[in-house]
């Protein structure tokens, strides 16, 4: 599998878990998280998500120092898995 590959499935799979989560599904990359109405609790939700279906674990810092999306799938594609 190429790193290209591995780069849209991770967006792909963060962009569906957030569109799902916030009930949403215009929400793209250039989104912030918190304008889109998740709290810490949905952060923590969406975390557990991501590890679930990407095995990466991120300190939950990242997900809140992250302006958009996209610097969220930004910080996954350099974790190492969890």
């Amino acid at each position: 599998m190429s790193a290209r590959v591995n780069h849209d499935t991770t967006e792909s799979v963060v962009l569906s878990l957030v569109r799902e989560l916030a009930g949403n599904p215009a929400v793209n990359t250039g989104d912030d998280l918190f304008e889109l109405g998740f709290d810490s609790l949905m952060i923590v939700v969406l975390a557990a998500r991501i590890q679930e279906q990407l095995d990466v674990e991120l300190p939950i810092e990242v997900f809140f120092d992250a302006e958009t999306i996209a610097d969220l799938v930004a910080a996954l594609r350099t974790a190492g898995p969890a």
